[in-house]
């Protein structure tokens, strides 16, 4: 029993160390004084991107990002409400998405150099065959709201935006997730009682 325990200490380092860190983007309003708040309310959120998504994906990206945001604020010692209204907090999502394509800066197998190619004594360009190879580049943004019902002002808002590599949209959905957990790490724990 003592080795299964010890192993399974090994694996969870192990993953914390190979997790991915984010850069969190973060701001707090002057005199917000959100750690003297107690409840929010879950507002839904938003996906933007460069591609039409398939219903499916949206309602699963929406069920993921609200787990991760809610768990975390729950850790940070928020409690959820069911009623808008009755909230101190009103917590949202935004999820962006852009495509590009870049040039790969690498130079192509059996290329001419291009010192060659630009000398008056070899004034031969490439063959308009040759074309640079290009690499599709998807940059992705994440971002959380925490707004004041009684004004509508943002008092807290945190962001992620990284170059990101899904290879389906499970995993797109997974790396929101992750990018939204990391984000609510950095929202302020809640103070004591007062």
């Amino acid at each position: 029993m003592a080795s299964y325990r010890h192993c399974a200490a090994l694996l969870l380092a192990l993953a914390a160390g190979c997790a991915t860190t984010w850069q969190v983007d973060s701001y707090q309003a002057p005199g917000s004084d959100i750690t003297a708040r107690r409840t929010f309310a879950w507002t839904g959120g938003e996906l933007g991107t460069a591609v039409e998504i398939k219903p499916a994906v949206v309602a699963a990206a929406d069920q993921h990002i609200r787990q991760a945001v809610v768990a975390g604020l729950t850790l940070k010692g928020y409690q959820e409400v069911a009623d808008a209204a009755s909230a101190q907090m009103l917590v949202s999502y935004q999820v962006a998405g852009t495509r590009k394509y870049e040039t790969s800066k690498s130079p192509r197998f059996n290329a001419p150099n291009p010192d060659d190619v630009l000398m008056t004594s070899n004034p031969q360009p490439p063959a308009a065959s040759e074309l640079p190879r290009e690499r599709r580049v998807t940059e992705g943004t994440v971002i959380v709201f925490v707004d004041d019902p009684a004004t509508g002002q943002i008092i807290w808002r945190g962001a992620i935006s990284e170059e990101t590599r899904s290879s389906s949209s499970e995993q797109a959905v997974r790396t929101a997730e992750e990018m939204a957990a990391a984000i609510v790490e950095t929202f302020p724990a809640r103070g004591a009682d007062r």
